[in-house]
């Protein structure tokens, strides 16, 4: 598993002027640490809106990374619009792409952020969901926390709160 690292630095500016914090990073890797567990994914990307990859759990070439952040970024950007002018756009969307052997799943993280997780076949396709849109809320508020409170953050995908997720989301199809 490859990670970016900060290697001492103890914040990243990216391309769009927005800054990740060392303490922030920390964070949005136990989080995806833990999707990557739980979703036994293949690939997961952070990535902000203009394609540069922040953080990345999986094997990928270099000049590959750098080609999907872009990719992945302007297929969010598409698919943002085409809600918008059906009247179908929603904060923490989802992209899914079904496949033969895994199932690619794009979520935007906020207005500045997405995340790409390259799942399986044979993981559920709705549990994966759930943790992605899940993940992608987290990684919103790790964002959006400063460095100082993360600590104070209640994330992560512990079983009793992934209970409660699976339970709200089958409480939403009987009521809904």
């Amino acid at each position: 598993m490859t990670d970016f690292s900060f290697d001492n630095v103890k914040q990243r500016m990216l391309r769009g002027g927005f800054t990740i914090f060392a303490g922030q990073e920390n964070a949005l890797g136990e989080l995806t640490r833990e999707l990557e567990k739980k979703i036994q994914s293949l690939y997961i990307m952070i990535a902000d809106t203009a394609g540069q990859p922040i953080l990345q759990r999986g094997e990928l070439e270099k000049n590959k990374l750098l080609a999907l952040g872009s990719v992945v970024a302007g297929d969010l950007a598409a698919s943002q619009e085409t809600a918008r002018i059906i009247g179908q756009y929603e904060s923490y969307q989802l992209i899914i792409r079904e496949g033969l052997e895994s199932n690619l799943f794009i979520s935007e993280i906020g207005k500045e952020l997405v995340l790409l997780c390259l799942v399986p076949t044979r993981t559920p396709l709705g549990w994966a969901r759930l943790l992605v849109k899940e993940s992608a809320k987290q990684i919103a508020e790790i964002i959006n926390t400063p460095e100082n409170d993360i600590e104070n953050l209640d994330i992560g995908l512990d079983d009793e709160k992934l209970a409660e997720l699976y339970g709200d989301s089958l409480n939403s199809i009987w009521n809904g």
